[in-house]
């Protein structure tokens, strides 16, 4: 069987130490690049097909809205199957205390039963807030194992943390 990193990472205004700062990069793409080299997995970069846009206000009023009404977001190229994979790695910023909704949809698309799944996230604060409940929840039949929260700052120095989280 085979091993995928699954992630949506957001590039544009973000909150990093407290300020706002802008990234050319996302930081969980960075974090999802390092898990992949360091296991073999397939990558899978989950994007929506109407892109979030780029200016920190802006972001923080939709993701607001998003979280009171939990909208299916449409995602764009999503994978035909995960049936072959019997790992999956699932990363995603923390926003608002928890995953964004692209996520959530991404995740209500297939079928996890039996699955291994390893949670990262990437956030200015260090935790996964109530995201680990929320994949618990949604991920039923799937072995959801304890993830790891890496701080924005932090991705580029992260490899002997990843490292030694992805051997467990």
């Amino acid at each position: 069987m085979k091993t995928l990193v699954a992630y949506f990472s957001y590039i544009g205004e973000t909150e990093l130490n407290r300020q706002v700062v802008e990234i050319n990069k996302g930081h969980t793409e960075i974090v999802a690049e390092k898990i992949a080299r360091m296991t073999g997995a397939d990558l899978y970069k989950i994007e929506p097909v109407t892109p979030y846009p780029k200016k920190y206000d802006d972001i923080v009023a939709i993701v607001r809205k998003e979280n009171e009404e939990n909208p299916k977001v449409e995602i764009r190229n999503l994978l035909p199957s995960i049936a072959e994979y019997d790992t999956v790695y699932i990363g995603f910023p923390i926003w608002y205390r928890t995953y964004p909704r692209v996520v959530a949809s991404f995740l209500s698309n297939y079928d996890f039963t039996g699955k291994t799944v390893k949670p990262f996230c990437t956030n200015d604060e260090g935790s996964f807030g109530i995201a680990l409940l929320e994949l618990k929840s949604q991920l039923k039949g799937a072995d959801v194992k304890p993830g790891i929260a890496i701080h924005g700052a932090d991705v580029n120095a992260a490899d002997d943390k990843l490292e030694a989280w992805v051997r467990q």
